[in-house]
This record gives structure tokens, sequence and C-alpha cells, in this order.
């Protein structure tokens, strides 16, 4: 019997891997995050008729939890890298709790901002969206420490992220979005301006 070496057992553990995630389907009713779609059920995997005959395939019928009402068709084949698993409960709690900690963005000024910030709502990735309200936080604030406006264009993206980041984090830590909301706000207004 040959010897397997640690390589070859990476390589072999990282194939199953691979071939476990390529044929993961998801369930009828489980509850994943879907890009910058946030939080979505699986309600149906069927075979859209939408679709041109010929070219049919399999697609995950999804309903948003963040845009109430909007169905969502995502094909079955290459979800995998489309979706993620919702952040554990006791993720979320040390991501509000040990928000001081989570690091600020930096931000280009103005209208430069916008390819930064999309990117970040565009990977909707737990500790980075927090991040990016927590800076998004701190700029507002500051500037109405100076008399200052907020930016529309910034308004309107720190409320898709707080909308996307408190949804999942509600639905992990089984309680309601404006809970979470208070209290990610709660702990921000702890933190000094320099470092909230």
């Amino acid at each position: 019997m040959k010897a397997l070496t640690l390589g070859a057992l990476f390589v072999s553990v990282f194939r199953l891997d691979l071939f476990v995630r390529r044929n993961k389907m998801l369930g009828i009713g489980e509850c994943v995050i879907y890009g910058s779609h946030g939080l979505c059920r699986v309600q149906d995997i069927l075979v859209p008729s939408f679709l041109e005959r010929g070219k049919e395939k399999e697609y995950y019928q999804m309903e948003s939890a963040v845009d109430t009402g909007s169905v969502l068709y995502v094909p079955v084949d290459g979800a995998e890298d489309k979706v993620r698993e919702v952040i554990a409960a006791d993720e979320a709690e040390d991501l509000i709790e040990e928000i001081e900690a989570a690091p600020e963005l930096e931000l280009p000024e103005g209208k430069k901002a916008e390819p930064a910030i999309m990117e970040v709502i565009k990977r909707n990735i737990t500790d980075e969206m927090m991040s990016l309200v927590k800076s998004l936080r701190k700029i507002k604030a500051v500037r109405e420490a100076h008399g200052k406006k907020f930016a529309a264009l910034n308004e309107k993206y720190l409320n898709m992220a707080e909308k996307l980041l408190y949804t999942e984090l509600a639905f992990s830590l089984k309680s309601e979005k404006d809970v979470i909301k208070r209290r990610v706000l709660d702990e921000l207004s702890q933190l000094p301006l320099e470092t909230a």
C-alpha cells in the first residue's frame, strides 16, 4: 500500500470539499445570503416557464426578506459561488458587541467613494458590511458636528447597507431589524468620533 503524503491528502480533501460544495443543493425553506439581495428563503427548485425551449435548467426560486415580495430566480448551477450561509448567532452577537474593533473603511470623498461602497454592498460579507456602516455613520456624525450635511448618495448607501446587515443579524439572532439597529447605533454612540 502506497503512503499518502500530506500534499496528496490536502489535494484529496480539497477535491472532496469542492465536489461536495458543487453538488450540494439548497433545500426548500433554507435561508441564505444572495449577494446584494441579502437574506433570501428558497421557495422552490424548478425549471421556470420563461426559459427558451431547449435551454431548460433548474433554478432556485427565492423570496427576499430584504425587499418584501421580491422573487428571485437563481440558476442552481453556479449558485454556490453566489450564495453564502447566514452568519451564526454567536458570530452576530460578537460583531455587535465588538463593533469598536471593526476596522473603518478608508473611503474617498464624494462620488469617488461610490465604487468602493458598491463593491462592499455587492459582496455583502457581514464583517465588511459592519465596517461600512460604522464608517458611513462616523462620516455622518463628523459632518453633522461641523454643521454640514451628509451627502444624499452616502445616505442612500448607508440605508442600503444597514437594511442588508440588520436583516441578516436579526434573522441570525431571532430578533427584529429595528432592535438590531438600535443596538448597533447604541454601540456606535458610545465610541468617540475619532474611533466611531
